[in-house]
């Protein structure tokens, strides 16, 4: 039996975001993906480094407090301090000069937090694809092509270096690397450049914790791969180029590999 996907993309915090749902209420589907957009709109004008006028901007700016900014401010600022200490460091809110970004998991904080919105279209199962990072729902599994690290711009239609299967204990997966924005993440340990690995892949039940981690391993390094392991979660480390052009690559023995 065929399964009727309803598949749309929005445009958010400079990226776009893909929504795919499975056999939604026909009248209902737009309406929701409207209010799960509107929802990344919102949640750019809270936390964008890029725009003057966000609640972050301003409240590094010291023109206002925390209680003068929208409670998830504070929110997602206290979650940045508790996986900098889960992941021992490897995660990190401040930049190399001190700069506050919590950039690292407020992507990932903001899909899951209007993934709710979703609800709504009353689907069978559901997909959000965040420039890397994926989220579902609902009862169906569903196979995720990993970019090539090599590949920059636009992976789609290129070939994958794995395939994963998501749903039931796995329903988030978060990558990231210096494929697409070159040397942006630092090591925040020594404060140079991090440059570990090509590519960092986590696979786990919830998306901000996945992207944590994926940030943090791929600025700390293997030292934090242990915590990432105690947190129940499954990696994919792409550990560096060959001379002919080729990657090696290591997974840990429960990730969720369909190739």
């Amino acid at each position: 039996m065929t399964t009727e996907t309803f598949r749309t993309t929005v445009q958010a915090m400079a990226m776009p975001f893909v929504v795919e749902l499975d056999e939604p209420d026909p009248v209902e589907a737009e309406p929701a993906v409207a209010a799960f957009h509107a929802d990344l709109v919102w949640a750019d004008e809270v936390f964008s480094l890029w725009k003057d006028d966000s609640y972050l901007s301003a409240y590094l700016r010291g023109e206002i407090t925390l209680d003068e900014a929208p409670h998830e401010l504070r929110e997602v600022l206290e979650a940045c301090e508790w996986y900098r200490g889960v992941t021992a460091g490897g995660f990190d809110a401040r930049r190399a000069d001190g700069t506050l970004d919590p950039t690292g998991i407020v992507k990932g904080w903001a899909v899951a937090r209007a993934s709710v919105r979703l609800r709504a279209a009353r689907a069978s199962g559901w997909m959000i694809g965040a420039s890397g990072d994926i989220l579902v729902g609902g009862d169906r599994t569903r196979r995720i092509g990993i970019a090539d690290p090599r590949v920059t711009g636009d992976p789609a239609g290129t070939p994958v270096i794995d395939v994963v299967e998501l749903g039931g204990q796995f329903t988030a997966l978060a990558t990231s690397g210096g494929a697409q924005v070159v040397d942006h993440i630092w090591d925040p340990v020594t404060g140079e450049v991090a440059r570990h690995y090509m590519q960092v892949s986590v696979a786990g039940r919830d998306l901000v914790e996945c992207d944590a981690f994926a940030t943090a391993i791929a600025g700390g390094g293997p030292r934090i791969v242990p915590a990432a392991f105690e947190r129940g979660l499954e990696v994919l480390l792409v550990t560096g180029g060959r001379y002919d052009g080729a990657y090696d690559a290591k997974t840990s023995p429960g990730w969720p590999s369909v190739r």
